[in-house]
C-alpha cells in the first residue's frame, strides 16, 4: 500500500463514518487521529474539545482538543486542519502552522493574563477550561504543575517542502514544543512495529560523549549491557528536547499515575550536585543502538533510547533548569547509567517487539526503585493478549446486512497490526481482507478495557485516562487468567465483542440524540449509562448476550432502554458538576456511588426481553468444558511433540541434580518411554508432568 491510496482510503472512511454517525468530516478526523496519537504513545488522554472565540483586539483564540502529559509535566493544546476536498491534496505552508499555532496560544495567554469570561457567554465550557488551566500554570513556578507546553497541529495536508523548523521560543518562562502530525506522518508509523524513534548525536547537545564500559556477560547473549556515567547537563537537555518520549510507554504511564518529584533527588541537585553520583541509583535504558568515539571509551550516538526505569531522576534534572533551581549549575553533577543495547538497526519484527516488551518488563521489576512496577503496569504483554487474538482469528461473527459472507472482529495485540497485514498486499487482496476483517471492527487492547470495564460496572475507572483504566482493567483479568483460564474462551470472546457493540452503538447513538448538546459530555455518559443499566438487572436475569451477537448490533429493547436512560444520566453527571467539569468529577467513587442510588425504573418491555441468568452461566459453562477439553489436547500434543529424547534429558538432568523424589523422576521417565511407543499422553499424566516440572523449575532447574 502506497500513502496516496492511504489517503484516500482514510478520508474515505472519515466520510462514511460521518454520514453514518451524523456528525461531519472533520469531527471524524479529530477523533480518529487523537486515538491514533493516544495508541502509539504519542498523547494521553487527549480530550475533544474545540473553543473559537474572539479575544482581545479581535484576536482569535482556537483548539480543538487539550491534553496532560503528567509524567512530563505538560499542557497539550490540539489544533486540527482538515481540509474536505475531493480533487486535490492541500498543502500546509509555514504560514498556516504559525497561525495555527499563535490561536492556540493566544488562549493560553488569555487565561493566565486575562479574562476569559469577557468573550463568552457564563455558560460556555471555555471558562471552566481557563480556570482549570490558570489553577494548574500556577503564579510562578515553585508550585506550577506546568513546566512545559506542547502544541500539536493534525492535517489531511502534505507538509510544504518550505517548512524547515518550526520550533518556537519559549512561553511563560516555559519550553514550547510544536509538532505536526500529518498522514504521511501517520502511514509511516503504520509501516512498521514501533512507534517513532529518537535518533541523536551527543554533541548536538554539547556532550562528547558518554563514558561507558561494556560489561563482559561471558554467555552468548544478542544484546550487550554497558554502565555509563552521563553528564547531567546532557540527561536534562536531553529530555527538555523529547521530554516524555524519552520514556518506555509502560513506564510513562506508570510514572503519570504515581510518581511524584522525589524531594530527595531535588535537595541534591539544588545544593550538592558532586553528590549526585554517590546518591542516586541511577537510570536504566535500552536502546535498538549505539555508535562508538574512535577509541571506543565513549557513545557518540544512540537510536531509540527507553529510559526504563530513572524517570523521575532525569525529569528531576529538567525541572531544575526550568525552575532555575539549579544554582550551582550541573558541571559536576553525573548520573549512573546501565544501558542494554539490543543491536537492531532495522524496523524491529514483532518477535522482536515481544522481546523488547519483555527485557523493559523484566528490567523495570527488577531494577532497584521507590515505586517497583508490576505485572499490570506491564499487562500489554499478558498471554491473555495472545489468547484474544488467537481466538479473534478463529471466531467468525455471523453474516449481517444481507452479506453472505462472515466477518471477524480482529483483536489488535500490536499497535497498527490491520494495517500492516496489509502493506504488502495487492489492491484485490487488500479488497478480500478488508471484507473479511472490516476497519470497523477492529478492537485495540485499550478498547477491551473501556467496554469490559463498563460492563464490569466500573464507569469512573473507564472515566480515567486510559493508562489508569488499562492498569485497573488488568488486575480483573490477571486474576481471572490465575483462577480459572479456561474461563477466557470463544463464549468470553463473543460477549467481549458484545461489550465493544454496546458501547459504540450507545456512544454513537447519543451522539445524535435531540437531548444531547453540541460538545457534551459522550465519554463519561455512555459508560456510567450502561454501568447503570447492569446495577439494575434482577440478579436471576441477563441481558440476552446472544441475541446481540447473532445481529451484530442491539435489539430493539436493549437500545432504547439505554437512551432513556442516557438522558437522565447526562442530567444526573450535569448537576454533580454543578458548574464544573464533568470529565473531572466522573473519575470519582463517590459520583459512581451517588449514581447507584439515582431512581430509574426499568421499562416492562426490556425486563420482558431479559433471559434467566442460569441460562447464561449454561452456556459459559459448556463454552469452559469446551476450551478446557481442547486446551488439554493441545498441552498432549506440546508435550508428545518434545518428544522422547527431550524428556529423557529431563529425567538425566534432575537425576544428576537430585532435586526431585524418587516417584517424580519415575514418572518424567515413565512418560519418555510412553511417547517413545507413539502414544499420546492423558490429561492426567499431563497435568502431573506439569507439575514436576513447575516442582522443579521453583528449586532452579531451567528447562532444556
Amino acid at each position: 500500500m502506497q500513502i496516496e491510496e492511504f489517503r484516500t482510503q482514510f478520508i474515505d472512511q472519515l466520510r462514511f463514518n460521518a454520514e453514518h454517525d451524523g456528525t461531519d468530516p472533520e469531527t471524524q478526523f479529530i477523533t480518529r487521529l487523537l486515538d491514533e496519537l493516544e495508541s502509539i504513545g504519542e498523547l494521553n488522554d487527549p480530550i475533544p474539545m474545540s473553543i473559537e472565540m474572539r479575544g482581545k483586539n479581535r484576536r482569535l483564540m482556537a483548539f480543538d482538543a487539550y491534553a496532560y502529559d503528567e509524567a512530563d509535566s505538560a499542557l497539550i493544546l490540539i489544533a486540527s486542519d482538515f481540509v474536505n476536498e475531493r480533487d486535490t491534496v492541500p498543502t500546509l505552508t509555514n504560514t498556516r502552522i504559525n497561525d495555527l499555532y499563535i490561536h492556540m496560544r493566544n488562549f493560553l495567554d488569555e487565561c493566565i493574563n486575562g479574562h476569559i469570561h469577557d468573550y463568552c457567554d457564563d455558560s460556555d465550557p471555555a471558562i471552566n477550561l481557563a480556570k482549570e488551566f490558570r489553577h494548574k500554570i500556577g503564579k510562578g513556578m515553585i508550585e506550577t504543575e506546568i513546566l512545559r507546553f506542547k502544541f500539536y497541529i493534525l492535517s489531511n495536508s502534505v507538509l510544504s517542502k518550505q517548512v524547515k523548523s518550526i520550533s518556537q521560543e519559549d512561553f511563560e518562562g516555559r519550553p514550547v514544543e510544536l509538532n505536526i502530525w500529518t498522514l504521511e506522518r501517520i502511514f509511516q508509523t503504520f509501516t512498521s512495529n514501533v512507534s517513532e524513534i529518537i535518533e541523536f548525536d551527543t554533541k548536538d547537545f554539547g556532550c562528547d560523549g558518554v563514558q561507558c564500559l561494556q560489561a563482559d556477560l561471558g554467555i552468548d547473549t544478542d544484546y550487550d549491557a554497558y554502565l555509563g556515567i552521563v553528564p547531567g547537563n546532557f540527561l536534562a537537555n536531553l529530555y527538555l528536547k523529547y521530554g516524555s518520549k524519552l520514556l518506555q510507554g509502560n513506564v510513562r504511564a506508570f510514572l503519570s499515575v504515581r510518581g511524584k518529584v522525589n524531594k530527595g533527588i531535588r535537595d541534591t541537585i539544588i545544593n550538592h550536585p558532586e553528590n549526585f553520583f554517590t546518591y542516586n541509583n541511577g537510570i536504566a535504558i535500552v536502546a535498538r543502538a549505539v555508535r562508538f568515539s574512535a577509541d571506543k571509551t565513549k557513545i557518540i550516538h544512540f537510536k531509540d533510547p527507553q529510559i526504563i526505569n530513572g524517570g523521575q531522576t532525569t525529569a528531576s534534572l529538567a525541572n531544575a533548569i526550568i525552575k532555575k533551581e539549579d544554582k550551582k549549575g550541573m558541571d559536576t553533577l553525573f548520573v549512573p547509567m546501565k544501558l542494554t543495547v539490543l543491536n537492531v538497526e532495522d524496523d524491529m519484527s514483532e518477535e522482536q517487539v515481544d522481546r523488547y516488551n519483555e527485557i523493559t518488563k523484566t528490567i523495570s521489576q527488577c531494577a532497584n526503585c521507590q515505586n517497583p512496577v508490576s505485572d499490570a503496569d506491564f499487562f500489554s504483554n499478558h498471554p491473555f493478549h495472545v489468547a484474544m487474538e488467537k481466538l479473534s482469528r478463529q471466531v467468525m461473527a455471523p453474516p449481517v446486512d444481507g452479506k453472505p459472507y462472515q466477518t471477524t472482529w480482529f483483536y489488535e495485540r500490536s499497535r497498527g497490526k490491520w494495517e500492516q497485514e496489509q502493506m504488502k498486499m495487492t489492491v484485490a487482496e487488500r479488497k478480500k481482507f478488508g471484507e473479511m476483517h472490516p476497519k470497523n471492527q477492529v478492537i485495540k487492547k485499550e478498547k477491551l478495557a473501556k467496554c469490559l470495564n463498563t460492563i464490569y460496572m466500573n464507569p469512573h475507572q473507564v472515566c480515567q485516562s486510559s493508562a489508569i483504566n488499562f492498569s485497573k482493567f488488568a488486575s480483573i483479568v490477571e486474576k481471572m487468567y490465575d483462577e480459572s483460564r479456561d474461563s477466557i474462551n470463544e463464549e468470553f470472546f463473543k460477549k467481549a465483542v458484545c461489550s465493544v457493540i454496546i458501547f459504540d452503538t450507545l456512544d454513537s447513538r447519543i451522539g445524535r440524540s435531540s437531548w444531547y448538546p453540541k460538545g457534551g459530555n459522550k465519554a463519561q455518559i455512555t459508560p456510567y449509562t450502561i454501568a447503570k443499566l447492569m446495577t439494575l438487572i434482577p440478579k436471576n436475569k441477563d441481558l440476552d448476550w446472544k441475541t446481540i451477537w447473532q445481529r451484530q448490533t442491539l435489539y430493539p429493547a436493549l437500545e432504547y432502554e439505554l437512551l432513556r436512560l442516557a438522558e437522565c444520566t447526562h442530567h444526573f453527571l450535569m448537576e454533580q458538576a454543578n458548574g464544573g467539569i464533568v470529565r473531572t468529577i466522573s473519575r470519582t467513587q463517590g459520583v459512581w456511588n451517588a449514581f447507584q442510588e439515582y431512581k430509574f425504573q426499568l421499562s416492562d418491555e426490556f425486563i420482558q426481553t431479559l433471559i434467566s441468568m442460569e441460562e447464561t452461566k449454561s452456556i459459559e459453562a459448556a463454552a469452559k468444558r469446551a476450551h478446557k477439553f481442547n486446551s488439554n489436547i493441545d498441552a498432549s500434543i506440546e508435550i508428545f511433540n518434545l518428544g522422547a529424547t527431550y524428556w529423557l534429558q529431563v529425567y538425566n538432568d534432575l537425576l544428576k541434580e537430585k532435586v526431585l523424589s524418587y516417584g517424580d523422576l519415575d514418572f518424567i521417565k515413565g512418560v519418555a518411554s510412553y511417547i517413545q511407543r507413539g502414544n499420546l499422553p492423558s490429561t492426567a499424566q499431563c497435568k502431573r508432568l506439569v507439575k514436576i516440572v513447575a516442582k522443579a523449575e521453583d528449586k532452579g532447574y531451567i528447562m532444556p
